[in-house]
């Protein structure tokens, strides 16, 4: 009887310290973009979708924001949590200026 005891918590150790296979947390990937401010669908979201891999970024930018057709120039990092905005890849921007060589409007995409 004491084999058997002695046995199983043997397996429940073996088991216990096999890894399980999860991934370490992913670091933060630091993200530099440029393109035009756009509205986003919903309330006061910010949108920028970058011009060299055409991937949509809903951009979090503390005061001073940029307005709504304005080109910029920005790096940022994914943000972390839950956002009330439907749509792109939601970043904390860190840094970013405004890019007058983008000709920018509402209604049109972005031109160098």
């Amino acid at each position: 009887m004491k084999r058997i005891v002695l046995a199983g918590a043997a397996l429940a150790l073996a088991i216990v310290a096999v890894p399980s296979g999860a991934a370490p947390a992913p670091q933060s990937k630091i993200v530099h973009a440029e393109g035009c401010v756009e509205p986003g669908v919903e309330a006061r979201c910010l949108m920028v979708k970058d011009l060299k891999s055409g991937v949509l970024y809903n951009v979090f930018i503390k005061d001073p924001k940029p307005s709504i057709g304005d080109g910029i120039e920005f790096t940022g990092v994914p943000h972390n949590g839950l956002t009330t905005c439907m749509q792109g890849i939601a970043l904390d921007v860190s840094d970013w200026a405004r890019k007058d060589s983008l000709k920018c409007s509402q209604l049109e995409a972005p031109k160098k």
